[in-house]
């Protein structure tokens, strides 16, 4: 049995996220079914990050175990002539019996898109937060530099808020302007549920003045105090960028 590692991109508009729902069209579902099409086998893959509806993927990673003996490079054509245009493999590869895609990640890395021109492009709609605002820019900068380390993002996860595996190690988080498109970059050890996005709108809670950086030290140096009150950002601007082992 070969246990093979899949490169996903995807545009996550028209679908309900990652992982599978027996009614609803998911990124790993239609997969799973195209690789039964050509194979035959009922197999379950293993995604390295269980993006949520409408967030997209540059760098998602499966893997999944089969059987069947088949050329790589057949399965490969063959799962991109079945996959709808907005699913694509990049890669697919053998892989070490006991990798897997989830448990052996060392690092995730996202980006945030926040389009603030007053006219939006109609490509762009589905990838950019839409916020025709100014914005201060300078203190969003130097606030997303407060969540580089170690802390408990409990309060940036609803749903693991008063559990014990809230902890996450930033490695960078920084914004990059090019002109009237922000583009917010965070990698780290893991994420929690909703984590990166409602760190973005907290950074953008500051950059409208309705949030200061001391409130923002008080909820890492304080998890268990009252949770987040920014609004989430929405999804469309978010893509899973990499991931790295």
């Amino acid at each position: 049995m070969k246990n093979l590692k899949l490169t996903i991109e995807y545009e996550g508009a028209n679908y309900h996220g990652w992982q599978f729902q027996p009614n609803s069209p998911t990124i790993q579902g239609i997969i799973q079914e195209k690789i039964l099409t050509i194979t035959g086998e009922k197999v379950k893959l293993i995604g390295a990050g269980r993006t949520d509806a409408g967030v997209h993927a540059a760098g998602q990673i499966a893997n999944f175990r089969l059987k069947k003996d088949i050329p790589l490079s057949n399965l490969w054509k063959g799962l991109n002539s079945l996959l709808p245009r907005d699913i694509r493999i990049t890669d697919i590869q053998q892989v070490e019996d006991d990798f897997h895609a989830r448990y052996h990640a060392k690092s995730k890395e996202y980006k945030y898109q926040i389009f603030t021109g007053m006219i939006l492009s109609p490509f762009l709609y589905r990838y950019v937060y839409h916020l025709p605002l100014k914005l201060g820019l300078e203190e969003m900068f130097a606030a997303a530099e407060l969540f580089i380390g170690k802390h408990n993002f409990a309060p940036f996860s609803p749903a693991v808020r008063g559990k014990k595996n809230a902890i996450r190690e930033v490695f960078s988080s920084s914004f990059i302007q090019q002109k009237e498109m922000l583009n917010y970059r965070i990698r780290a050890n893991g994420f929690l549920h909703y984590m990166v996005r409602n760190i973005v709108g907290s950074l953008i809670e500051i950059g409208k003045g309705k949030l200061t950086k001391e409130s923002l030290v008080g909820l890492l140096d304080n998890p268990q105090r009252s949770g987040l009150v920014a609004p989430t950002a929405p999804p469309q601007g978010l893509f899973l960028m990499k991931i790295e082992y």
